[in-house]
């Protein structure tokens, strides 16, 4: 029988190897320290991210908060410059605005209601909108942007601003406008009953940047606080992923090195195997070539004593020479199957084609079979039509395989039973039944 052997084989070369090496099971950048610096630039973004938000979330806070402070101081500066200018243009105490034709005066007046608070400029505007007066003189008589001003305070941030000051200086200031309008005592407000409307400048770029700076240290730190948990967290799963990494390394570097032994144990044992079917090939050739030659000088002795030329063989005498006879024909064929066995292992069994008819064979295997099967009082019938068409097969190994089925079935058959050999089919099919009445073959098998 052959025996099968596997190796994991180089498709070049032929030797037996691993299929992978160490080095393609372990990286120089492990997933763990992917793992660490991944995390760390997507905190990282997440925090800059954050910062961003947070900071302009934080300016619009300023903003609205600086909005809500500066319109009380507005009131009441507004107020007491019109009550001052009224005082001084209308003795008779009357809430009727007349800015006087000193904008000396004004100045003064102005100045001194604001004392102590960040106002860049301030504009006063009649009923109409209009600018009667101006700490920047050059707006002075100039309406456009207040005609269609709010009926109540209004505190507004608008950002940068160019800005000629009470202190006569230009300057770039980001700018809360306040807007207040004064009524005339008993009016309902309204567009139309309004007597003036004080807009101020404030500069608030001082506020902002203060606010901005002292935010941008705390998200700063707060930054700072957040990467050195979160570093010294990846630090800590990294040291212990690299551990469990090392180890698992190891413990796969064991497995290899198992591996390694295995597959040259399974190399020498496949070796082995193959020496010991080679030798088993040659045994098998031996036996069969040193068996043919004793058995063709029983045969030929059979031979002589078969034919009895000198009568001095009795009755008796002569069926034990049949019965030599029967047992040379039985090693034969145990012979041939031997040598056909080798032949088959060897690749060298050669099969001769050439037309044969089924009927011939089976005719044939009957006869020769009809000595054996009598020693146990069996008989043979064979059956089958005459019009049997010419096959193309082996003669030779067509009557081996006939005569094997006989011979079985006559060794597992009782004695005084009938052994029936059937041929049918068509030009697409022939069937060949041997029918006994021996034990059978069970139908797992």
């Amino acid at each position: 029988m052959n025996v099968e052997t596997s190796t994991l084989n180089d498709e070049e070369t032929g030797s037996s190897r691993l299929p992978r090496s160490k080095d393609e099971y372990f990286g120089a950048f492990s997933p763990v320290k992917q793992y660490a610096f991944a995390s760390v630039l997507v905190v990282l973004a997440a925090l800059i991210a954050v910062n961003v938000v947070s900071s302009r979330v934080e300016r619009a806070i300023v903003v609205s908060r600086l909005e809500t402070e500066a319109l009380e101081p507005a009131k009441v500066s507004t107020f007491r410059i019109v009550e001052t200018i009224s005082r001084s243009t209308n003795p008779n105490g009357e809430m009727n605005l007349m800015i006087p034709n000193d904008t000396s005066e004004t100045d003064r007046i102005v100045l001194d209601a604001l004392v102590g608070q960040q106002v860049a400029r301030v504009d006063i505007l009649d009923r109409f909108g209009k600018i009667v007066y101006s700490t920047d003189h050059f707006y002075i008589g100039d309406a456009s942007g207040y005609a269609s001003g709010p009926v109540e305070a209004t505190s507004t941030y608008v950002g940068s601003a160019a800005v000629s000051g009470l202190d006569g200086h230009a300057a770039l200031i980001e700018a809360v406008i306040t807007r207040v309008p004064v009524y005339r005592e008993g009016s309902v407000p309204s567009h139309d009953s309004h007597e003036t409307t004080v807009v101020m400048y404030r500069d608030v770029t001082a506020a902002i940047d203060a606010a901005t700076a002292a935010g941008a240290r705390f998200r700063f730190w707060m930054l700072i606080g957040v990467m050195a948990v979160v570093f010294s967290s990846l630090m800590i799963v990294a040291i212990r992923g690299h551990r469990a990494q090392t180890e698992a390394r190891l413990q796969l570097e064991e497995l290899l090195d198992h591996e390694h032994l295995l597959v040259s144990e399974l190399d020498r044992r496949n070796a082995d195997l193959k020496t010991a079917d080679e030798e088993r090939l040659r045994l098998l050739s031996v036996v069969t070539h040193e068996l043919g030659n004793p058995l063709a000088s029983i045969s030929a002795f059979i031979g002589m004593l078969s034919k009895n030329k000198e009568g001095n063989l009795s009755e008796r005498e002569m069926s034990m020479v049949r019965a030599i006879g029967r047992g040379d024909s039985q090693m034969r064929l145990l012979l041939k199957d031997l040598l056909d066995l080798s032949r088959v292992e060897a690749n060298e069994l050669d099969l001769i084609v050439a037309p044969v008819k089924l009927s011939d064979i089976v005719d044939g295997v009957a006869e020769s079979m009809a000595p054996v099967v009598a020693q146990k009082s069996q008989t043979i019938t064979v059956k089958h039509s005459d019009d049997l068409v010419e096959l193309d097969g082996d003669r030779i190994r067509l009557d081996q395989v006939v005569t094997n089925l006989v011979s079985n079935a006559s060794k597992y058959s009782p004695e005084h039973t009938e052994i029936k050999i059937f041929v049918s089919g068509d030009d697409a099919c022939y069937n060949i039944d041997v029918i006994d009445q021996g034990i059978g073959i069970s139908i797992e098998d």
